[in-house]
């Protein structure tokens, strides 16, 4: 019964067809069984019933059979079907078994193909014609013994009726609950296949699986060379192809692709890696997320031969894309639930098909892919906010202070140079960086009259030096309370404090500040005198440099200096900058 259940589902108009033409065979049966009579009104009402019967049969097969189940033109035949039995043919044969199998078919018909409204609406039509036909020739004398006919009869019914009912609704009840437990089964299968695997693609992958450290990268080279693109990382790339390179080898395929959205907003997949795949048109290879491809992919949601997958509702130029791949395996990538992703795995160089091992490893690589792609895509989310955030910052301070235009980010940039020279790992460098932007985001805060005084600042001016000092103070609470790390805090905080201990706000010196803070501290100064500022012009950097000098030991760290000043001398990236 389940079988025929899930034959309904699938060929519903068919076997509707093969409905009509059971009854027309069966009106033709009983038009020969009784046919000796050829003028009688029985074999003409046969006669006329099978002709009936027959030509909405073959309008059915002619017209719709080849369609979705149209439920209102089957309505329609069967309104006309059922007075037809009951006030044509019953009245001739009432106590006729063979004639129950007429309204028994068409009682099955309603139950099996209707659903719900149009079901109760054909079975209230069909057990309110049979009451009255049958009153109506018990009372006419046409039926004898109408009460035990009608009996009998309406038994048969019922038992029909719900014999098919309850066994429906038992295969759908037993039908949903399988399909539910067969989804947890899948995913929490799914579920620990990535926990299990990401301990092992955290190990042989650390650069690419480190979210902190590739944040941190993409941050600086973002905001430094102000280039706004968000694009994935090689080292993503390296991770993707070497999965690619694990399906060729282990499998034995021709070639593997692997297909993704190059921009949030695209609406298609395109190709993003290939190995193997000679003389294509890359560019013309994509598959639009509408599709019923992409429909087919996501319902199923395991590797699929493109042989199996359906034609005739595809787009053509997919169709004909897929024409390519004939003896290729597709395999689709998810993220959150959503595909995000597709790998196309050739065919085998052994011409073999694909073994259940081969569809396993390509399920191993999808769950992979799936994580490296929700990390890039994370961490493409962080770098967006994290760019703007420090973009409205800096906009921020220079809108208010028009001297410090370019001043945090050239501060930054030779810090980024100095502590390059310096052998500081690519994190280092970025949160070295990233506190140089942000080292003076505290003067937001310090008033006007402050900030903006053409006063000179020194010692002898104590209030107005403090007043403007107070930056490093504020500074530290604005990026503490915004979630900013320990170093970038410092690096504002202490960014005025002298290497002999005699500076700003906490007079600590020498190692008590942090690397990030001393490199900061000479590139800061530097800047600064080769600057404009409210009390006076820009320095000349011959002057700036002898500065430096003489202060080496007593503001600023030394070796930093000397670091710097070499960097200054024959970097050109330092000197474009300090020009």
């Amino acid at each position: 019964m389940q079988m025929v259940y899930h034959y309904l589902e699938e060929n519903s108009s068919k076997f509707y067809l093969y409905t009509r033409l059971a009854n027309s065979l069966l009106i033709f049966a009983l038009f020969w069984v009784v046919g000796a009579a050829s003028g009688s009104v029985i074999f003409k009402v046969l006669l006329i019933t099978f002709i009936v019967s027959l030509f909405t049969a073959l309008f059915w097969g002619t017209i719709y059979v080849n369609r979705s189940f149209e439920k209102n033109v089957a309505r329609l035949l069967t309104y006309i079907d059922i007075p037809i039995i009951f006030f044509l043919i019953f009245p001739q044969m009432p106590q006729n078994n063979f004639y129950l199998i007429l309204p028994v078919l068409q009682l099955m018909t309603i139950t099996l193909l209707f659903k719900e409204n149009d079901l109760k609406q054909l079975l209230v039509v069909f057990f309110g014609l049979f009451a009255v036909s049958s009153f109506m020739f018990g009372v006419s004398g046409e039926v004898s013994q109408p009460i035990g006919t009608f009996i009998s009869q309406l038994f048969i019914f019922l038992l029909v009726t719900g014999s098919i009912s309850v066994t429906m609704n038992t295969i759908e009840k037993m039908k949903n609950e399988h399909f539910g437990l067969k989804e947890r089964q899948k995913l929490l299968h799914s579920k620990a296949t990535i926990l299990e695997k990401q301990l092992k693609v955290s190990q042989l992958h650390a650069a690419v699986l480190d979210k902190d450290v590739r944040k941190r990268d993409i941050e600086i080279q973002n905001i430094l060379s102000l280039s706004g693109q968000l694009k994935m990382k090689n080292d993503a790339r390296d991770v993707l192809m070497s999965f690619m390179l694990t399906a060729i080898g282990q499998i034995g395929a021709e070639h593997a692709v692997l297909l993704t959205r190059a921009k949030k907003d695209q609406h298609f997949l395109k190709v993003y890696l290939h190995k193997g795949l000679r003389f294509f048109d890359m560019k013309r290879i994509r598959f639009y997320l509408d599709s019923n491809l992409i429909e087919i992919l996501n319902s199923i949601r395991e590797p699929l031969l493109v042989s199996q997958i359906p034609k005739e509702h595809l787009y053509a130029d997919e169709v004909k894309i897929l024409g390519l791949f004939e003896k290729d395996l597709l395999c689709p990538v998810f993220v959150k639930g959503n595909l995000a992703a597709l790998y196309v795995i050739g065919k085998k160089i052994t011409e073999q098909p694909f073994a259940k091992d081969d569809v396993n490893l390509i399920a191993i690589i999808s769950n992979q892919t799936s994580f490296v792609l929700e990390q890039t895509q994370m961490t493409h989310d962080y770098k967006d906010f994290y760019s703007k955030t420090m973009k409205a910052m800096l906009s921020s301070l220079e809108a208010k202070y028009t001297y410090s235009r370019g001043h945090n980010m050239r501060t930054a940039n030779y810090v980024n140079i100095v502590s390059r020279e310096m052998g500081m790992s690519s994190r280092e460098v970025s949160d070295f960086s990233s506190g140089a932007l942000l080292h003076d985001i505290g003067k937001a805060v310090v008033p006007d009259k402050y900030l903006l005084n053409s006063a000179k600042f020194s010692d002898k001016n104590y209030l107005l030096k403090e007043k403007i000092l107070e930056h490093t103070v504020a500074g530290s609470k604005i990026l503490k309370s915004a979630g900013f790390n320990d170093i970038i805090v410092d690096m504002a905080l202490h960014h005025h404090e002298f290497y002999n201990g005699k500076g700003y706000p906490h007079k600590v010196g020498h190692e008590e500040l942090t690397l990030g803070t001393r490199i900061l501290s000479v590139c800061n100064a530097y800047d600064a005198m080769t600057s404009d500022r409210p009390y006076r012009n820009a320095l000349p950097i011959s002057v700036a440099k002898e500065n430096m000098r003489m202060l080496s030991g007593i503001q600023f760290d030394p070796e930093i200096v000397n670091i710097f000043l070499d960097q200054a001398e024959h970097n050109p990236k330092m000197q474009k900058n300090s020009a």
